[in-house]
């Protein structure tokens, strides 16, 4: 290009390349003087239409005038090649000025109220960026910033998309910058250029960005999900007014950010104020609106008492998840901490979390001491420490002080409902209440033996009260895992969680896990319609409880509600966020929906939690898989299978591969030799109905469907939504076994 003229502009030398082309130095025949001219890639507008449209645009954006943004003054078109002329401006761009280490704390602020108020200006005449970063920030020989490429992204929608951003070899510089609503693609409003420009401060402040990853799916995941480092843990001399700024503007919530650019300038400005005078900022009430319950210390040093300790912590977690207006920890995330010694502020960090209660806990006969400590997670200074003492009998009176006094000391919104919860008093029988403490505790463990004496507790604090309701909802939930994972007859166990669930919730309605034991029960007996009302009412009594959550979303997805499934397992995310299961199950709400690059996302983290989980390294090459990523696939399978240790699964999933990549001929080996394994395992009719799916074989397909229904296969669930079901699914014969399986009743 150099020395060529597009129309009158001749081009000197080039400045740099990027996502939507390349820049060079031109100059302007007509008004002598120098430009940049930015050629867009080929193919980036397909067709008249779309030149024509990116045209008016460009024209819109050319009338965007400010002295800290560069003016767009031509577009045209010649010999096919597309080109922009904007302001040719003089200067390094901050990215280069950033390799050099962060900025003077003046420099931060000057730049940042520079770059605020053309960004005000801009979101003001209703024009969004969408794709802010350093390398579009020109620092000027004068010193001061210019933001270049103003809505060109948008005009483009370069650099934009979940697809682009995941593909094996992407350059995905922009993703660090982009907001986790843009990679939702629910980005609609000028709060989403107010997060970038957030990391921009952060990088400037820093040296750093909030996020850093190896792989783009990593680095998606802790844009969605993660929370960053505070400014201040990485330059002690940065102020706190600074650093709480930067905070807000990286909010996950777009609600939570400042309002308005204009606001951040203001903000900025008054930073720089007190630090002038050498003071910082009197620091401001932390709101808190997410806690973790961290695991009770057992001060007895007795091993036999952990189950007391544990216990009073998951009652605390279960008292404070019922109030709404507060996102708090579940249990199975908060119990990875027992033992760990780890700064709070860290923990806090990894949780996603604003403050972090931990304590002690202590029975002596029957008298209980609770010691509790409530910290601001990024000051990592108590707000409120407190001891109850009380007798056993009243340990349930005790969890709900607790719970009531966390709830006034961070001033949560409380209903008149959780109120008058919290005020209940609810006397036990103590040598009950222990037995029932041991049954839970042990059957968190899950294994066989642990149900086996999980159910023997839980029927020992039943004979001494046989009235008491949470005995009943452990048992119902001790047979629900004895369906779910095999160790009885699915018909015989949902009939004894379905009678104990019901005698919990004739006793006591208001508990959550029977309710959700239902739910799971209804769901088995691909009763839908029951299994969402009882799902639906175990989260309102307890908004925490991340299974009911899932079990929702499951439902959801299954019968294409798929925006509903997605939200219900990012709330359990959100709850339970080191649980490995629970990052499979938001993938899976992406898979069926057919939001695959989503979907890696989640997979890729699942395993990244527990590389030994065959299930995770199989759903993340079913992804791979529907992309046509055809080698890596391959390799997630056999490590499924290596791992599985015989579960006829990654084998399913190998012959799929080899029917997508046009091997028929391997996947038929494959399908034979399943088929033949049912003489001497378990192996899913459901699975050989969907690879005979895959291969075409319809007929083949509906004959193992029907032994599917007559074996009640649990995946029959997925019998609307599965991908590779889709060759069969225009048959005549699927509407009508969507209707026999009861998949039409929702």
């Amino acid at each position: 290009m150099i020395g060529q003229q597009l129309s009158h502009y001749r081009i000197l030398e080039p400045l740099g390349a990027g996502g939507m082309g390349e820049v060079y130095r031109g100059h302007d025949l007509h008004l002598d003087r120098d430009v940049a001219v930015k050629v867009l890639l080929r193919g980036s507008l397909a067709d008249p239409a779309a030149r024509e449209r990116f045209r008016r645009e460009a024209h819109a954006l050319s009338r965007l005038s400010h002295p800290g943004v560069a003016t767009i003054f031509d577009f045209d078109t010649q010999d096919g090649v597309d080109f922009l002329v904007m302001e040719y401006v003089p200067g390094g761009t901050l990215e280069s000025r950033l390799r050099t280490g962060p900025l003077d704390l003046d420099e931060v602020i000057r730049i940042g109220a520079e770059i605020a108020d053309a960004l005000d200006d801009a979101h003001r005449r209703g024009i969004l960026h969408r794709d802010l970063k350093p390398g579009n920030i020109v620092l000027t020989t004068s010193g001061t910033a210019k933001i270049l490429d103003f809505g060109l992204a948008g005009l483009l929608n370069a650099s934009n998309t979940v697809t682009n951003l995941t593909k094996a070899g992407t350059i995905f510089g922009s993703l660090s910058y982009m907001a986790p609503e843009q990679l939702r693609g629910d980005a609609d409003d000028s709060r989403t250029d107010i997060y970038s420009f957030g990391v921009l401060l952060y990088e400037m402040a820093t040296g750093r960005r909030p996020f850093e990853r190896d792989r783009p799916e990593a680095l998606m995941f802790e844009i969605l999900h993660g929370a960053s480092r505070p400014v201040r843990s990485l330059r002690s001399d940065a102020p706190t007014e600074l650093d709480r700024l930067i905070e807000g503007c990286l909010s996950k919530d777009p609600a939570l950010r400042p309002a308005s650019a204009g606001a951040v300038g203001q903000m900025l400005r008054r930073v720089r104020e007190p630090a002038a005078r050498g003071v910082d900022a009197e620091p401001a009430r932390q709101v808190i609106r997410s806690l973790a319950v961290l695991p009770l210390e057992n001060v007895s040093r007795d091993p036999a008492q952990e189950y007391f300790a544990d216990g009073m912590t998951e009652a605390l977690i279960s008292e404070l998840a019922g109030l709404k207006a507060l996102r708090v920890i579940s249990r199975t995330s908060a119990m990875k901490y027992k033992g760990i010694q780890k700064a709070l502020p860290e923990i806090a960090r990894e949780l996603s979390v604003d403050a972090i209660l931990e304590g002690s806990a202590l029975l002596v006969g029957k008298r209980v001491r609770v010691s509790v400590r409530l910290v601001s997670a990024r000051a990592d200074e108590t707000l409120w420490a407190d001891r109850y003492d009380g007798e056993i009998e009243d340990v349930l009176d005790l969890q709900s002080r607790v719970a009531e006094s966390v709830a006034k000391e961070i001033a949560v919104q409380v209903t008149p409902r959780e109120a008058t919860q919290l005020a209940k008093r609810r006397p036990v029988n103590p040598e009950a209440h222990v037995e029932y403490l041991r049954g839970r505790h042990t059957a968190a463990a899950a294994s066989p033996q642990a149900i086996e004496l999980a159910l023997r507790y839980y029927h020992r604090a039943l004979e001494l009260d046989p009235i008491y309701a949470p005995a009943w909802a452990g048992i119902a939930g001790c047979h629900m895992v004895r369906a779910n994972r095999g160790m009885a007859l699915p018909v015989e166990a949902n009939a004894q969680a379905r009678e104990a669930a019901m005698k919990a919730l004739e006793l006591d309605d208001s508990l959550a896990e029977a309710h959700a034991a239902l739910g799971s029960i209804a769901a088995n007996e691909m009763d839908l319609p029951a299994a969402i009302r009882s799902w639906q009412r175990a989260v309102e009594v307890n908004p925490g409880l991340t299974s009911a959550c899932t079990g929702l979303g499951r439902v959801y997805y299954c019968v294409e509600r798929h925006r509903e499934a997605q939200e219900a397992m990012l709330k359990a995310l959100s709850l339970d966020p080191l649980s490995m299961l629970i990052h499979t199950t938001v993938g899976d709400a992406y898979y069926y929906a057919r939001e695959y690059e989503r979907s890696l996302v989640y997979y890729r983290k699942a395993v990244e939690l527990d590389p030994r989980f065959d299930g995770a390294h199989t759903d993340l090459a079913r992804t791979l898989e529907a992309l046509g990523r055809f080698d890596e696939a391959r390799k997630e399978y056999e490590e499924g299978r290596r791992l599985s240790g015989g579960v006829a699964g990654p084998s399913f999933g190998l012959a799929h591969l080899e029917a997508s990549s046009g091997n028929a001929a391997a996947a038929r080996r494959i399908l034979q030799e399943l088929i033949e394994a049912r003489s001497h395992r378990v192996v899913s009719a459901w699975g050989i109905a969907a690879l005979h799916s895959s291969l075409g074989d319809v007929d083949e397909a509906y004959r193992w469907l029907d032994v599917a229904v007559e074996e009640h296969a649990t995946g029959l669930i997925f019998l609307r939504v599965h991908p590779r079901i889709d060759p069969i699914r225009q048959d005549p014969r699927f509407k009508a076994l969507v209707r026999r399986v009861g998949l039409d009743a929702v």
